[in-house]
């Protein structure tokens, strides 16, 4: 079923609404992927699921010169030759790969450095357990979103009331 949520976010980088559209066969957990990537990596060229010319599409993505993007980021289940190839032809594009969880980021980070030959050009992030399933749990139509750094490499956010902290794992 195709969902539709609308978010008052609130952080130290941005304050704006924002509106993410769950397709039928997505999962709420790409959704808060999504969402958190946005409010972490935000810059005002950043996009959501935006042609950039390629293709893949990205989940989000910074547009660059000549075609090329700043940034591309990556939520969720993504494939290794699909890293692979962003990795082979986006040399001078910073790729972010976001996962759910720290276990299965490292998982994935393990076959990335055996697999893909220019790794080393990648960036990742995860959180932890439950952070990001308690985030899609607590998601409605109209949300109330601030996120605020409780210490270092430590976030915090508020949705409508309920309280979710999570470490950041790169």
């Amino acid at each position: 079923m195709i969902e539709k949520y609308t978010f008052d976010i609130h952080s130290p980088k941005v304050d704006k609404k924002l509106i993410l559209v769950k397709s039928a066969l997505e999962l709420r957990s790409h959704v808060v992927l999504k969402l958190l990537s946005y409010v972490l990596y935000y810059d005002p060229g950043l996009r959501i699921e935006t042609e950039v010319g390629m293709h893949y599409v990205p989940d989000l993505a910074i547009p660059g010169d000549h075609g090329v993007p700043r940034m591309w980021i990556d939520c969720g289940k993504i494939a290794v030759r699909k890293v692979d190839s962003l990795a082979t032809k986006l040399k001078t594009t910073t790729i972010v790969i976001v996962k759910e969880t720290h276990r299965e980021l490292e998982q994935f980070r393990r076959v990335i450095d055996k697999k893909v030959e220019h790794s080393d050009r990648i960036g990742y992030l995860a959180f932890e357990p439950e952070f990001v399933a308690g985030i899609g749990n607590a998601i409605m139509k109209v949300n109330d979103f601030t996120l605020y750094e409780v210490k270092e490499n430590v976030i915090g956010v508020a949705l409508n009331d309920e309280i979710f902290e999570s470490v950041l794992y790169r």
